[in-house]
């Protein structure tokens, strides 16, 4: 019998030795709302799918060829960041949990979260649903697009309208950020050096995980492609461990702060290492979960961002410490999401929603160039209404089983919290 508080326990219980306090912190995130609990469960969406838990769920098992997917794609997975190109661009920049597989998973993803996202604005069910059927048919349209007449898709960045004021307006915010006033705000200065302020974003790290950040920046250094600097460019003023996310809390995360261009002057750089865990798509399919897969996650996760993204930054990277990678990137002033709550209304959400569906339709159009066979990649895609009525209904019917779940995870918090009566005993260690 589906049990969905068992599903979060099973897929959780190797991080929990890792720091219990970490995974209340999920709980608690998840707990705020049913978007929350659904951005903290793509193991358990995964395993739906492959199970065809509901009847709408059939709509996403037709053969074809698989394509590189995001995977655990959803509204808040997309934002602003400075690319190696020196702009801000407006694209996913969350590729953890990328797997292969049917388009239609991505797409009934992203669907399903926009639902939810938008029932937290209190749209009403009409205007939520109105939102869908803009998100769908907006990337119907872009990718058949995109796939039959080829072009670059997309990219909303400085200069390019994206057809959504709020985007655009947060990539001009972004674009004006300065790294000093970003650098002083997460740190503080005593006349010699920085670290960080200890408090809800960053931790201290026991000694054996800080000596392991200092091997993955070591390691980092030496990667062809990685950004070229000075020793004293490099020089660590503090690490510390890093708390963001929902559903990638538990893995190992280290910020790290470097000198930059002066400590002084607050022009550092913070370096982030995350584990790279193989997707919870592969796990439930039992596949990519060896050793090998294990040491070559990282450098897969960031060829699939790099190949979707309209541009990268300079510091997306790969480290290794064992048997363990990592990917690399910049915490940089640039970075900053939608808040949907500042929205207006429907329609302001709708825009949104648009601009969402154009990126994940470019991803999708690169994945299909690179597709191998004779089958169609986009067979569902050939009545365009049909595929959209139907990822519709799988979005509708998700989000109300999501809903559920989610009382019934708030209804046993105090079970999940007590992390000792479920966890058992696992290594916890790098």
């Amino acid at each position: 019998m589906r049990d969905p508080v068992a599903e979060f326990m099973t897929y959780n219980r190797p991080f929990v030795s890792r720091g219990p306090e970490l995974l209340r912190l999920k709980v608690a995130r998840m707990a705020a709302s049913p978007f929350g609990f659904f951005r903290g469960t793509f193991h358990l969406f995964a395993r739906d799918v492959l199970d065809r838990t509901n009847e709408a769920l059939p709509a996403l098992a037709t053969g074809g060829a698989d394509l590189d997917l995001v995977g655990d794609i959803h509204s808040e997975n997309y934002g602003t960041f400075k690319a190696a190109d020196g702009k801000v661009h407006y694209d996913v920049n969350d590729f953890d949990e990328t797997t292969r597989g049917r388009f239609t998973f991505d797409v009934a993803r992203l669907a399903t979260s926009l639902f939810l996202a938008a029932g937290e604005e209190s749209l009403g069910f009409g205007p939520s649903v109105s939102v869908l059927v803009a998100f769908l048919q907006t990337y119907a349209a872009e990718v058949l697009h995109l796939v039959k007449r080829g072009g670059a898709g997309l990219d909303a960045t400085e200069g390019s309208p994206s057809g959504s004021r709020a985007v655009d307006e947060l990539v001009s915010q972004m674009a004006a950020a300065r790294r000093p006033p970003f650098i002083e705000k997460l740190t503080a200065y005593d006349g010699k050096h920085r670290h960080f302020v200890r408090g809800r974003q960053y931790y201290n790290l026991p000694a054996d995980q800080e000596v392991q950040a200092r091997r993955l920046l070591e390691d980092y250094r030496k990667r062809p492609g990685s950004p070229t600097g000075s020793d004293d460019y490099y020089a660590v003023e503090d690490m510390a461990g890093r708390v963001a996310g929902i559903g990638s809390m538990g893995r190992f995360r280290y910020a790290v702060l470097l000198a930059g261009k002066g400590t002084a002057e607050a022009r550092n750089v913070i370096l982030e290492f995350k584990e790279s865990l193989p997707s919870a798509y592969d796990t439930c399919r039992q596949r990519e979960t060896g050793a090998a897969a294990l040491a070559g996650r990282a450098e897969r996760v960031i060829a699939v961002q790099r190949r979707s993204q309209a541009a990268s930054s300079a510091f997306l990277g790969v480290a290794l410490d064992g048997g363990l990678s990592f990917q690399a990137r910049e915490i940089g002033p640039s970075a900053e999401r939608i808040d949907f709550n500042k929205l207006r209304g429907a329609a302001g959400v709708a825009e949104v929603a648009t601009v969402q569906a154009r990126i994940l339709a470019r991803i999708h159009a690169r994945s299909v160039a690179g597709a191998v066979g004779p089958t169609n990649p986009l067979a569902e895609l050939e009545d365009a209404d049909v595929f959209c009525q139907r990822l519709l209904a799988f979005a509708l019917a998700y989000a109300d089983l999501a809903v559920r779940d989610y009382h019934l995870f708030i209804g046993r918090r105090a079970e999940i919290e007590d992390t000792a009566s479920w966890a058992g005993t696992v290594a916890a260690g790098p």
